[in-house]
């Protein structure tokens, strides 16, 4: 094709020269030719001239010699004058006869100056001379017209040539600008791209979805967000390789569902959002149901036939009320998925007015929460843990309650995960861990009985290099003795980052803090971890305890876990207890603390002050 494109160019621009070439040459001719009609018409009118003088006795011979030198140039003589010689028929016909009258002329002009015949001939001579010169003249300007003629015939053609060259020129430059800027935009579209799964990347998503939404209001769209539940189980079972396999395989599948006019993207790892359009509803849960599917077949093909369910969230646009943008349908949307990782949902979840209640609660918690934390809203609960060998309060677990300035109590499930997300939970444990501290500071000055308090640290904490230095700051800063201070953190940190687990457990225990594994069973539970972290206490989960419908497969398995950790030294404390029959089996298993409303349910801090003033 470009080798066709410069031959092609190449032909025309020779073309365009050979043309000019010729035109030129037609150009000099044509003022030749106008040159040739004036010196005809000079011999015409000269002749009559000179006869009129000889007539009249005054004799001209530089005439006559001036008329030779001009007819001897008509005929093809080189001489002053530059006259040309056209090789055209009836001209050489008309100027041949033309010179033969003339040298008649010029005998009959001597025989009158001799006086050997009148002036009658000469006369008649001159007159039949000035018709053929006449001739000659009309025969030079005819041929003049038509190399004229032909002149502009060329200058036609070669203007022609001239804007086909620049048309073709034109058109070449412009597919050439075309390719370059369809091949900038590919490799434009290629860096906004995902390079693992082929996806939009989450800022090119969102100013393309944007866009779309803007310039189609008369489409129905709805934003989906989607992921997968415990993507982090592939990744730390069957490595990361397998996972990116799953990701990129999701991507295709994402891309080859699209229609004109939708888009996918990735948020991060296991996170993804479409830009879908819709008739009815019903259609979103299908397609995204067809895709999920496809992938579930392809993760059962592969290793043991393991696989994930998924989890989507979808914000039909028309269902908000609010004017948002693409980022506030993302917000929605992802809200959604959220709800369906407490299993009370399906898999695919529409953001409605529930939803919608639940997102403005959360975000007039983020509204609040700064100021709540400045104004000290918030406000410690104590749960206490019963021994079970003396059946009385031995400990207690600080949980943290939110008064608000209405007198409204906000339970914990509502804002913790808000502090989460908005990376404030380490305030909020800084902020329980202090005022416990000084409670426990103002029972020990008034020589009033305490117990031992363990704290919640959420797993945020455990990267932060300064934790360890900031809760012994505030212990110290308050002088609480150590054996009074517990710190409680889940079990899924350890599946998160085992080394930064131990390390941090390790300077706490070098700091004199108590430790204890919460929540623990909920997960990914290892046993084998147990023997790596020199942890003081094990808190069973009460998952252990509900009506699971296989009630010894479950005790089975608490004795067990009892039993196995009794000979780490660890003790352990079984939550969620709600039944004498479960305080029984626990005792009669060598089960060391019991948490639950079968004996105490939160208490304030002043319901707490009585239970440790009247002796427990």
């Amino acid at each position: 094709m470009k080798r066709w494109l410069k031959s092609s160019l190449a032909f025309l621009f020779l073309s365009l020269l050979l043309l000019g070439g010729v035109t030129v040459h037609a150009i000099t001719q044509a003022q030749d030719y106008g040159r040739l009609i004036n010196y005809v018409g000079i011999v015409r009118g000269a002749t009559q001239r000179l006869v009129k003088l000889e007539l009249v006795g005054q004799p001209n011979d530089e005439l006559i010699i001036y008329l030779d030198s001009i007819l001897d140039e008509l005929n093809g003589t080189a001489g002053e004058f530059g006259l040309p010689c056209p090789n055209d028929a009836n001209y050489q016909e008309d100027l041949h006869d033309l010179t033969q009258m003339w040298d008649n002329l010029k005998g009959h002009i001597a025989a009158y100056r001799e006086n050997t015949e009148d002036s009658a001939p000469l006369v008649m001579l001159s007159e039949a001379y000035f018709m053929q010169a006449n001739n000659t003249v009309f025969c030079a300007e005819a041929y003049t017209v038509h190399q004229n003629h032909m002149l502009l015939l060329f200058c036609l053609v070669m203007l022609a040539v001239m804007l086909l060259t620049w048309a073709f020129i034109f058109w070449a430059a412009s597919r050439k600008i075309l390719r370059l800027e369809d091949t900038n935009q590919k490799l434009n579209d290629l860096t906004q791209r995902d390079p693992l799964t082929g996806v939009y990347q989450i800022k090119a998503f969102k100013e393309q979805a944007q866009r779309l939404i803007n310039s189609h209001p008369e489409y129905k769209f709805a934003v989906l967000h989607t992921d997968f539940s415990d993507f982090k189980y592939i990744n730390d079972v069957f490595g990361y390789d397998y996972g990116d396999s799953i990701l990129s395989h999701y991507g295709a599948l994402l891309r080859d569902g699209l229609s004109k006019h939708e888009l996918a993207g990735r948020v991060s790892a296991d996170n993804f959002v479409l830009l879908l359009r819709y008739e009815d509803r019903k259609e979103l849960v299908l397609r995204q149901r067809s895709t999920d599917e496809k992938i579930t077949e392809f993760m059962s093909r592969s290793h043991d036939r393991q696989s994930l369910t998924t989890c989507c969230g979808i914000c039909c646009i028309e269902d908000v009320i609010e004017s948002l943008e693409i980022g506030g349908y993302l917000d929605r949307a992802n809200f959604a998925r959220k709800t369906v990782k407490t299993g009370s949902r399906q898999n695919y979840v529409f953001y409605d007015d529930s939803i919608r209640h639940r997102l403005w609660e959360q975000k007039s918690i983020e509204r609040r929460m700064y100021d709540a934390l400045d104004r000290r809203e918030f406000t410690v609960y104590y749960q206490p843990k019963v021994k079970l060998e003396t059946g009385r309060a031995a400990s207690a677990e600080a949980l943290v309650r939110w008064r608000s300035d209405d007198g409204a109590i906000i339970p914990p499930d509502r804002f913790i995960p808000v502090f989460e997300q908005k990376l404030m939970i380490d305030r909020l444990d800084r902020y329980v861990m202090d005022d416990v501290c000084r409670w426990l500071r103002s029972r020990l000055d008034a020589k009033l009985p305490v117990l031992p308090v363990s704290v919640n640290v959420s797993r945020l904490q455990f990267y932060d290099v300064g934790f360890v230095d900031r809760y012994v700051e505030i212990r110290d800063k308050y002088h609480i003795p150590p054996e009074l201070l517990e710190l409680e953190f889940t079990e899924s940190i350890a599946f998160e980052n085992t080394e930064v687990l131990l390390s941090t457990i390790q300077a706490l225990k070098a700091a004199g803090f108590a430790c204890a594994i919460d929540d623990f069973g909920k997960g990914y539970s290892s046993l084998s971890l147990l023997k790596q972290l020199p942890v003081d206490v094990l808190k069973i989960d009460s998952l252990f305890f509900t009506d699971s419908g296989d009630c010894k497969r479950d005790n089975v398995i608490v004795a067990g876990i009892i039993d196995m950790v009794h000979k780490f030294g660890i003790r352990t404390v079984a939550e969620g207890i709600e039944h004498p029959d479960q305080v029984n089996y626990l005792k009669q298993i060598g089960c060391d603390y019991v948490q639950g409303y079968v004996f105490y349910r939160p208490l304030p801090q002043a319901d707490f002050e009585k239970l440790l003033d009247s002796g427990n």
